[in-house]
């Protein structure tokens, strides 16, 4: 499984998109096994089949509980106009009985799944944009990369807290991560879901270039801070 890539850019913007009119299918309304004697005897491809049975795969989904990131009077030492206000929900952690969401504008907020109550921000910083999560389940704990606008959002900080402290609701109480390395653009950290490693690389000034493999620096450095 291929590691997901963060870049140290600053904060994506919103996009205008130009859909297409859809255009309706003569055959729209037909039961599942025609479906089914369609994607064997037919030469479309997959993809046609699987969104022709998305129906079929949500029909016994049902909404169990709402949570809302969205509070201006509960986080409201941020230095940043843009985190105060509502945006889409752009990635979900779930890790014991704590659900992790993080919103386009940067705030992170964990939820807890027995009160369904929120916890606290992840944002311990008035300035933090968080740009992603990570589980990291080989010492339970949940790693952000952010970037801040006291750096004008050119370097990448990481950081690891721990999920018995974001129950505690303290989530300042983690430590932070890969300080001797300069993650400005274009670098990156990436990180690998199956294996529990990190990799990255770094170029500095001087055009040179730098990087960690998962097998050999990484893994020594991150056993020495008590990451894995």
């Amino acid at each position: 499984m291929e590691g997901r890539r963060i870049t140290a850019s600053p904060r994506p913007c919103s996009g205008r998109r130009v859909v297409a009119k859809k255009r309706t299918r003569p055959d729209g309304f037909v039961n599942s096994v025609k479906k089914l004697q369609r994607r064997e005897i037919s030469s479309r491809k997959d993809r046609a089949f699987s969104i022709s049975t998305a129906q079929e795969r949500f029909r016994n989904m049902r909404l169990v509980e709402q949570y809302d990131t969205h509070d201006p009077k509960g986080h409201s030492l941020v230095a940043l106009p843009f985190l105060m206000k509502r945006t889409k929900v752009i990635e979900i952690v779930a890790a014991r009985d704590i659900v992790f969401a993080l919103a386009h504008s940067g705030v992170c907020a964990a939820f807890s799944r027995e009160t369904n109550r929120r916890i606290c921000f992840l944002n311990v910083s008035p300035d933090e944009v968080i740009r992603s999560l990570f589980y990291n389940k080989n010492n339970d704990s949940l790693i952000t990369v952010s970037v801040y606008a006291s750096d004008n959002f050119s370097s990448l900080k990481c950081r690891s807290t721990r999920i018995e402290y974001i129950l505690r609701g303290q989530p300042d109480a983690g430590f932070a991560l890969f300080e001797s390395e300069s993650l400005k653009w274009p670098g990156f950290v990436e990180f690998d879901d199956v294996n529990g490693k990190s990799r990255d690389n770094v170029i500095d000034l001087q055009e040179s270039y730098k990087s960690r493999p998962f097998e050999d620096s990484i893994d020594r450095r991150w056993h020495s801070s008590q990451v894995l």
